[in-house]
């Protein structure tokens, strides 16, 4: 895989993880725009490009694997307390002073589960590989920073902190460089039944964005402006290429 490619997967939550040690504040709507940005496009990307692409290779079990991939992301929230979209409120976490490997762990096996199929359409659709890997790495930094900003509340050293974020900046390209591997060794019925599984997580992962960051489940005039752009860049990414 290129080594572009990969260097995006680590680079964004990287910077997100670094945005948040040498801030000593965060202005929450700014970040709630990026987010409703990145909601929008992963979003619309999974219904314009993804679903498309696995259901011309579906069977009956197809829809099953989608249920799966969104009951399982809810299940992986019970541990990850929602971090993957930017959830900030975590202050019970921060009283008890531990590194929460339980959280850091869950987040670990997201940001993987979402580079295994980058790995496989790589090689066989590049297009739709591309425009998943701009998806993850939008979304992953605000991710990363949620992340960083619990374990900067826990008092703990930034080299400590640095290691723990590298830890989860590596998950991605893991996955991606794993499926990449095997890609020869499985059959493809088995990564379209993953990715259904993807979709699932993404499906959940994009609307509870879309929701959580709403006031009162409004969209603010800014809000309706970043998803907007957030739909129109993906509709742009997919139909020109």
């Amino acid at each position: 895989m290129g080594y572009l490619f990969l260097g995006l997967l680590f680079l964004s939550p990287f910077l997100g993880s670094l945005a948040a040690l040498f801030s000593n504040k965060y202005d929450e709507k700014k970040l709630k725009l990026l987010l409703s940005f990145a909601g929008a496009y992963l979003f619309s990307i999974t219904i314009v490009s993804l679903m498309p692409e696995v259901y011309s290779n579906a069977n009956k079990y197809t829809g099953v694997f989608i249920l799966a991939g969104f009951w399982f992301q809810i299940l992986l929230e019970k541990y990850s307390k929602g971090i993957e979209h930017g959830h900030f409120h975590l202050h019970d976490v921060v009283k008890k002073h531990v590194i929460p490997f339980g959280i850091i762990a869950s987040m670990c096996l997201h940001t993987f589960i979402e580079g295994v199929p980058l790995g496989a359409f790589f090689q066989s659709n590049a297009s739709i590989s591309y425009s998943m890997l701009f998806g993850i790495a939008i979304h992953e930094f605000p991710a990363a920073f949620a992340l960083a900003i619990i374990l900067k509340g826990l008092k703990l050293n930034n080299k400590v902190i640095l290691v723990l974020m590298s830890v989860y900046c590596l998950a991605s390209p893991t996955g991606a460089i794993l499926s990449y591997s095997l890609n020869y060794t499985l059959s493809e019925q088995v990564f379209s039944q993953f990715m259904a599984f993807v979709i699932g997580t993404f499906l959940h992962i994009s609307t509870t964005i879309l929701f959580e960051s709403s006031e009162h489940h409004r969209f603010s005039t800014y809000k309706t402006y970043a998803v907007l752009v957030g739909v129109f860049l993906a509709l742009t990414v997919v139909f020109t290429q």
